[in-house]
């Protein structure tokens, strides 16, 4: 019970004196220091007469006192005033964030402390906070202290590295959103490192109910950031390192992990794994009949992968939220079909959203594997159908087949794995790190905004906010979970052939078909697909531009990638939706990786209101003929680059464009939007803010050569790049 002091007249009259700016700069200065009138009056640019007028009303209030010498101090009234004061003053200066964000959720205690931030710089932008967040933790040299509403997936490696330096790392999480990751289970570098640090005393997690204050501390420095009133967070908030600022989050960072839990993982699925038949022979086959029963179904289907050579499904399975882990070769495929579609079905159910942690149907986890997973239809799941993540680099030959299979979400919403502000991802099908044997999809149909072909449902898989999502400036807001980040089919970090064929692919609102992080020797071909979509583009990973139907990248930021070369050809590419991109091809991200090379060749762009039909940035020797591009577009091809960075030149090299059709493509005239957006990068630069054209070779360009057909317009501000009009 808190006892409610009524206020009395001297209350009022301390409020009234220090609420003058001439009196409460006084009392700052004497904060710090004894002074004379004549010093205060120097000090303040007041004339002696006023100063002493001043002086007299603190001094008859009780706050302030002369000694013997002449010298002003503050009394101890006043001492306790200014100090308790200081919370005023924080929040008045930052009134416009504490209107949007709340500290009454945080203990009382440490709310009345407030004050004790004042040396605090404020970070007003996501981007920015997300940068001081990760700098501390690569910065920090004995301990970085992390209370999140969510473990920083995208920190992983990071935290890891500190590990590895002798860091040590405590983590609070609310009990509800603890990630339960089977790291062990999984081969990129990150999660491996992160995995073996869960078995050091350097790593300690605990939870609790409720996480009202997003803060990172190290020893030298503290990122913070409180809660908007209905308890989200915007990642916007402060950072400090002043021994104030520094000691308020340490003594409230023990506060919480005094009264924590020790984190508990759950299990991510109930059923038994592991008892692996060595002498199952070649061509030893079981058939398993679906219950449509979650405690049934997967653990039959676990047990069939375990121990025989190929595994026949028949019927309806319901996994529940279980998932089946192959970890040795096999052949999984569904019995039958009905009018070309398989009548085998698979799906997932009773999983809560937001889901943090990653899961499929099938969860390919092996090294030197063979596996086919063919004719299933899969119909609702939380994160993918099917995930493949096999040791590589070792020298042993695997291979992924994902071969005209049917994988429905009625709706994008509701599903994926949720990357914060980033938003929740969901892939039809993710093939990451397969060894030589290679990847082969082919044939499969992939909607993700799906009408309902099993079990009704409603459709809405296109974002209606009453026509504001057809504001070109409209972002969806994917940290709230307006929107998912759908992709098709993505293949990452694989070696040996890559082929994705003759796939239909529907209503991705990231990429269609997106693939990267590939290793040498890699031969890639994307051929005869359809990608199309008729809602809106997601802005994957906060980029400015949306989605795109077909995207190929070198590798994101981490380590070392090498280039590769892409055939992308024959593709029908149709996507009605403003933003839109049709294919687009990028090089390295950082100055160790290579560039890309290969075809673009015979595919059929179709754009409803898009941004541009083909993009090749920083990537050299493309050969871009023979293309189709119709609808409306900003730009119909673009070549791109940027500075050299280190010893890699990053311009766009040596590329070829020749023979490609726009006579159905329409050019949108300069807008606000493209005037709003004219950086050279994303949209070029005009007297009048912004222009467009039918290709558009940006300032990092060089050396290419561009056939044009008569009536089409370039923008050309590269070096030596080669036009013929034909």
């Amino acid at each position: 019970m808190i006892l409610q002091v009524p206020a009395n007249e001297k209350f009022y009259d301390l409020l009234f004196e220090i609420s003058n700016e001439i009196r409460h700069r006084i009392l700052q200065l004497l904060n710090n220091q004894a002074l004379r009138i004549t010093d205060i009056a120097k000090e303040m640019s007041l004339n002696n007469p006023e100063t002493r007028r001043h002086v007299s009303r603190l001094q008859d209030l009780g706050l302030i006192q002369r000694d013997a010498g002449g010298y002003y101090h503050l009394t101890p009234y006043g001492e306790a005033s200014m100090l308790l004061i200081q919370e005023f003053e924080f929040l008045s200066a930052y009134h416009e964030y504490f209107r949007t964000h709340t500290i009454l959720n945080i203990p009382e205690g440490f709310a009345k402390r407030i004050g004790e931030l004042n040396a605090s710089v404020p970070l007003t932008n996501p981007m920015d906070f997300f940068r001081y967040s990760e700098n501390l933790i690569k910065e920090s040299k004995e301990y970085a202290w992390l209370l999140v509403e969510q473990f920083p997936l995208n920190s992983l490696s990071t935290i890891a590295r500190a590990i590895e330096g002798g860091v040590s790392i405590r983590v609070v999480e609310p009990r509800d959103r603890v990630l339960n990751l089977d790291l062990s289970a999984m081969t990129s570098e990150e999660n491996q490192a992160l995995s073996e640090t869960r078995h050091t005393p350097l790593m300690e997690e605990r939870m609790v109910k409720d996480i009202n204050l997003y803060l990172l501390l190290s020893e030298s420095r503290c990122v913070l950031a409180f809660p908007t009133p209905d308890g989200q967070f915007d990642f916007k908030g402060f950072t400090a390192s002043d021994e104030s600022s520094l000691e308020w989050c340490r003594n409230l960072f023990n506060h919480y992990w005094d009264n924590a839990d020790l984190r508990t993982v759950s299990a991510v699925t109930k059923i038994k794994r592991g008892n692996v038949s060595k002498k199952a022979k070649s061509g030893e086959r079981i058939l398993v009949v679906g219950t449509e029963s979650p405690e049934i179904d997967a653990q039959a289907v676990q047990d069939a992968v375990d121990n025989y050579q190929m595994v026949v499904l028949k019927g309806v399975f319901n996994f529940g939220t279980s998932f089946v882990r192959v970890s040795r070769s096999v052949v999984i495929k569904g019995e039958g079909r009905v009018n070309d579609v398989p009548s085998t079905i698979i799906y997932k159910k009773g999983w809560s959203f937001p889901f943090h942690e990653f899961s499929g149907i099938f969860e390919l986890h092996g090294d030197g594997i063979d596996v086919s997973i063919e004719n299933l239809c899969f119909t609702d799941f939380n994160c993918t159908s099917v995930m493949s993540n096999t040791e590589v680099g070792t020298g042993t030959r695997n291979s992924v087949k994902f071969l005209n299979n049917r994988v429905t979400i009625r709706s994008g919403y509701g599903h994926g794995q949720t990357f914060a502000a980033f938003g929740d991802f969901l892939w039809g099908v993710l093939i990451e790190a397969v060894g030589a044997g290679g990847v082969l999809v082919e044939g499969n149909y992939i909607d993700l905004a799906h009408r309902g072909d099993f079990g009704g449902g409603i459709w809405r898989g296109a974002l209606s906010r009453g026509g504001l999502e057809e504001d070109p400036e409209y972002r969806p807001d994917l940290f709230n979970h307006e929107y998912f980040v759908g992709y098709g089919i993505v293949v990452n970090s694989c070696s040996g052939k890559v082929k994705i064929l003759n796939n239909v692919v529907r209503n991705a609102s990231g990429k269609g078909i997106a693939t990267s992080d590939h290793l040498k020797p890699i031969d890639v071909v994307i051929r005869g697909n359809l990608v199309e979509s008729d809602v809106y583009g997601s802005y994957p990973m906060s980029s400015p531009e949306s989605a795109a139907g077909i995207s190929v990248h070198t590798g994101l930021e981490g380590p070392k990638k090498p280039g590769f070369s892409v055939n992308i050809e024959e593709n029908t590419i149709k996507l009605e939706r403003l933003n839109h991109s049709g294919i687009v091809v990028l090089g390295p991200s950082n100055e160790e990786s290579g560039k890309l090379s290969g075809v673009i060749r015979h595919n059929d762009i179709q754009l409803g209101d898009g941004y541009e039909g083909i993009h090749v940035r920083k990537c050299d020797d493309f050969q871009v003929t023979n293309n189709r591009i119709s609808g409306k577009a900003y730009y119909g091809i673009r070549l791109s680059g940027r500075k050299k960075s280190g010893e890699l030149d990053l311009s766009a090299v040596n590329n070829h464009v020749e023979d490609n059709d726009m006579d159905s493509l329409a050019i949108k005239k300069s807008d606000k939007y493209s005037n709003n957006h004219a950086d050279g990068r994303m949209f070029a630069y005009s007297s009048d803010g912004s222009a467009t054209a039918n290709l558009w070779f940006n300032s990092y360009t060089k050396c290419n050569s561009v056939s044009l057909r008569r009536g089409e317009s370039i923008i050309d501000e590269g070096e030596n790049n080669s036009i013929k009009y034909v």
